[in-house]
């Protein structure tokens, strides 16, 4: 597989070749195997400049310092002269104590830092795209993760080769079709040195677990092309919810009343109009709107909000204090004050 042109491919898909662009560099295979590919093209001079970024979480100690010292000696290793056109940036963040502080995991925690710093970079540098390296290993991960959960069509579409971070910045995954063992390969035949997490084999993640047992098991006993499968899987609930999506917004405009203060008010009897399915998903849309707390969102309490639209639920909460009821003929939302106590639910 001529990982290159993978490379070279996804940017030209997303009209952006000779631009500037940011690599975010773990230590690990993926991330720095993604990084050599993209130098490749700085020196090809289809890229304007090239940022490695690496953020240290100090969640591991001298390991985590360790990745750091390591990033920032690739631009020497790879013998980099022009410093102008590639050039590393390194930040550290205590992820633990802001989880701690914020209430929150420490992946989420350490997903926003990251994703908020790449983005102020990006901005600083003028730069047009960030790169990530996930593969097609991660892609099936996720689908099956998610799988497991219990996630509808949303879900099970994984993750997407480009999106938007912000009105100016696109996140690429250009390594998402790639197998890992491929990577791999790269790296040894070129001998490019990487550095290996060792959390990444703790058991106690589930997503460690699907990685090192599930994934191999199902290849092994059941479909050696399980990767393929789930990531054409991915592809394929995709497809579908760019449709879904489409609609559950034209029913949004068409069911969503003005706002009573901060409190969002819609009319039960336009949303009964709709499927089930479309209902859940102008929720998501309305959710992702507000800004509110989606990961504990399940199934069943997207479901709880069509049970009160069709009023055979009269009121749910929801997490982030979040409470829906029906009042008469509309369906009312908001955030409850510390303290508020909700009327009972069911």
């Amino acid at each position: 597989m001529d990982l290159s042109a993978s490379v070279v491919a996804c940017l030209a898909r997303q009209g952006l070749e000779r631009t500037t662009g940011i690599v975010a560099v773990s230590g690990g295979p993926d991330s720095v195997a993604l990084a050599h590919l993209l130098l490749g093209m700085l020196r090809a001079g289809k890229l304007e400049r090239l940022i490695l970024a690496h953020l240290n979480h100090q969640l591991r100690g001298e390991e985590s310092d360790a990745d750091q010292v390591f990033v920032q000696s690739l631009p020497n290793l790879w013998q980099v002269t022009d410093e102008m056109r590639l050039t590393c940036q390194v930040k550290q963040v205590n992820v633990a104590g802001i989880a701690q502080t914020e209430h929150e995991n420490l992946e989420s925690t350490a997903r926003r830092e990251r994703y908020r710093w790449f983005t102020e970079l990006a901005h600083e540098h003028r730069a047009a795209w960030i790169a990530t390296g996930h593969t097609a290993d991660d892609q099936a991960e996720t689908v099956l993760f998610r799988l497991l959960r219990g996630s509808g069509v949303l879900g099970l579409s994984g993750m997407a080769e480009c999106r938007l971070l912000d009105e100016s910045i696109v996140l690429l995954r250009p390594l998402l079709t790639v197998r890992r063992r491929d990577l791999l390969n790269y790296l040894s035949e070129n001998k490019i040195p990487y550095r290996i997490d060792s959390s990444n084999r703790d058991l106690r993640f589930t997503r460690n677990r699907l990685r090192l047992e599930l994934l191999p098991l199902l290849e092994r006993e059941y479909n050696p092309a399980m990767v393929e499968v789930l990531c054409r899987l991915g592809d394929q609930a995709r497809e579908l919810h760019v449709d879904t999506a489409r609609q559950a917004l034209q029913l949004q405009a068409f069911a969503e009343l003005p706002r009573a203060g901060e409190m969002l008010v819609f009319a039960v009897d336009r949303l009964q109009e709709a499927s089930p399915n479309l209902v859940r998903e102008m929720f998501r849309l309305v959710w992702k709107r507000e800004g509110w707390p989606r990961g504990d969102m399940d199934f069943d309490r997207w479901h709880r909000l069509v049970e009160i639209v069709q009023e055979s639920l009269p009121a749910w909460d929801f997490p982030g204090r979040l409470h829906a009821r029906r009042v008469g003929a509309v369906l009312q939302i908001q955030v409850k004050s510390a303290g508020e106590r909700s009327e009972p639910a069911g």
